[in-house]
């Protein structure tokens, strides 16, 4: 009894260990099996009789992709032969934790034919011994082994399954029987058990912390782990930053998510935008528009220009050059004259507000950067802008 409960304690610790190291998968089941097995040499075929298998196993469903589950399998079993004391007659106990693999061959939500190979412990001891063991012999111990097979698993419902399952379990030496030959010993296994889904895994294609499930709830693409590229997974979005992950912009004030992470800002007030650019950095501000072919600002630019005044009082030390941008539409030297006169229009509006001119430079660039081809409308409208450059 003391043997058996120190070989338990070790299939227990395999057991864990082994769990543990399944990592994610799509679903996960637990189930208890019985069967018969019988061992495969070292006595008379006739002499041999079928000894009873108590089990449990724990399936990691499609955990390394469709149709791959790992299996850890733990059973306890006993076989030998129906007579005792001669040349060949014994008989063994065997306790096997084993990590397996399973090939489905055919992956539905009903039937499941697989195949199988496994390694294990083989954790033996001889209770009865034949006449003439081998001087050297070890009539208990621990062994490496391994085992395939086939099998089919029957789905009752999403949450209840049949298993079937048949094979060899090999050791990988010559011990389960003190009579010794130039095989080495096994036992041909067989096992009915019943398993119950314990919990599902969603499925989370792109590993971004959202499942697909989620993400299209959401609009996000599950196939991709930034959809608004904007330098933050779609699951750290959703969950550690509150941001949108179908906005790269979710604050709206001219830094995209990622940038003002790293750069420490909050990415949900459009206020500290400014703190978030690098010295020779820019933003663009967004929503900051003019009358037609006029420097006079629309009362809407308002909003996005008091969050710049915002983070200006915050930081004194910063210093922006203001540079005005038109499209490619008209007489080159009058739109680099309106660009001008709209980024002063902008310093102008944000000394009234209190920030220093001294901190603020202008330029007009016209037509000269666009941000993209002036060939559509909705182009020219992004070419038509006003951006702040850190200077200090």
């Amino acid at each position: 009894m003391k043997r058996f409960m120190n070989n338990l304690l070790i299939a227990l610790i395999f057991c864990s260990t082994s769990i543990a190291a399944l990592g994610q998968g799509k679903s996960v089941s637990l189930g208890v099996a019985g069967g018969l097995t019988r061992g495969i040499n070292e006595a008379f075929f006739s002499e041999r009789v079928i000894g009873p298998l108590f089990g449990f196993y724990g399936l990691y469903n499609n955990g390394l992709g469709s149709g791959l589950t790992p299996e850890f399998s733990f059973q306890y079993f006993t076989n030998g032969t129906d007579k005792y004391g001669g040349w060949s007659q014994y008989k063994t106990t065997y306790i096997v934790p084993e990590l397996r693999l399973r090939y489905q061959i055919i992956n539905s939500s009903i039937l499941n034919p697989y195949v199988f190979g496994g390694l294990g412990a083989t954790m033996y001891d001889v209770l009865e011994k034949p006449s003439n063991p081998d001087p050297t012999a070890k009539f208990s111990g621990v062994t490496l082994s391994i085992s395939v097979g086939a099998g089919i698993t029957y789905w009752i419902n999403p949450k209840f399954g049949i298993d079937f399952q048949a094979g060899l379990n090999t050791s990988m030496t010559d011990n389960f029987n003190p009579y010794y030959d130039k095989y080495n010993d096994g036992s041909w296994v067989t096992r009915l058990g019943v398993h119950y889904n314990i919990f599902d895994i969603a499925k989370d294609s792109d590993g971004d912390g959202l499942s697909d499930d989620e993400e299209i709830k959401l609009g996000s693409n599950p196939n991709n782990p930034d959809s608004d590229g904007d330098g933050l997974t779609d699951g750290d979005e959703v969950n550690k930053y509150k941001t949108d992950p179908l906005n790269p912009d979710t604050d709206g004030g001219g830094i995209n998510d990622g940038a003002e992470v790293a750069a420490g800002t909050n990415p949900l007030e459009a206020d500290d935008d400014i703190l978030a650019i690098p010295v020779g950095g820019k933003m663009i501000l967004k929503n900051v528009e003019f009358d037609v072919a006029k420097a006079d600002l629309k009362k809407s630019s308002e909003k996005t220009l008091s969050n710049a005044v915002k983070a200006l009082t915050k930081a004194q030390n910063v210093e922006i050059e203001i540079v005005g941008h038109t499209d490619n539409q008209g007489d080159r030297d009058k739109n680099v004259k309106l660009s001008l006169d709209r980024a002063e229009t902008v310093k102008n509006w944000l000394i009234d507000k209190g920030i220093s001119g001294t901190r603020l430079k202008t330029r007009g660039m016209g037509p000269d950067e666009p941000l993209v081809p002036n060939t559509t409308d909705e182009n020219r409208q992004r070419n038509r802008r006003v951006e702040l450059i850190r200077s200090k």
